[in-house]
């Protein structure tokens, strides 16, 4: 986990946003969503080492490093899968990734509505009232499916 990662989760946590202890998407069901969809893709990460048993294995397979709830403006509530990038080069391929049609289908069982790649220079991190601004407006925006964003 990046410490972009860990600043990003720290924040949407004191915001109350993150939305990773809700039922569905507990490991057992990750896990059954990741052998049946993206089975070819968990055999490489097992050939590189990694555990799949550790969550975060699998969440870094389905490019997810945080999921969220956020409420729009018309007071739907709606989940985005939040993957965090330092460079445009990675922004760009984790978007043609999470393109594919198993990342979608996973992601659409998963109960993701919406799918944000957010590019940003760890060094100049948002502060707390700029990602609550940014977040909310991103999401009143109503473009649902995969988005590259720079922050």
């Amino acid at each position: 986990m990046s410490l972009l990662n860990l600043q990003f989760r720290a924040t949407a946590s004191r915001l109350q946003v993150l939305d990773n202890s809700h039922p569905d998407l507990a490991f057992s069901k990750v896990n059954a969503l990741v052998q049946t969809h993206l089975s070819r893709e968990l055999e490489k990460v097992i050939a590189h080492r990694q555990d799949p048993e550790d969550p975060h294995t699998l969440w870094e397979l389905l490019k997810i490093d945080a999921v969220l709830r956020l409420e729009n403006q018309m007071g739907e509530n709606i989940r985005v899968g939040v993957y965090l990038v330092p460079n445009e080069f990675q922004a760009y391929k984790a978007l043609q990734t999470a393109n594919q049609a198993a990342y979608f289908q996973v992601r659409r069982q998963l109960g993701i509505q919406t799918y944000w790649v957010l590019c940003l220079d760890p060094k100049h991190f948002p502060s707390q009232n700029q990602w609550i601004d940014f977040l909310y407006g991103e999401i009143d925006r109503q473009q649902k499916g995969c988005r590259l964003i720079f922050v």
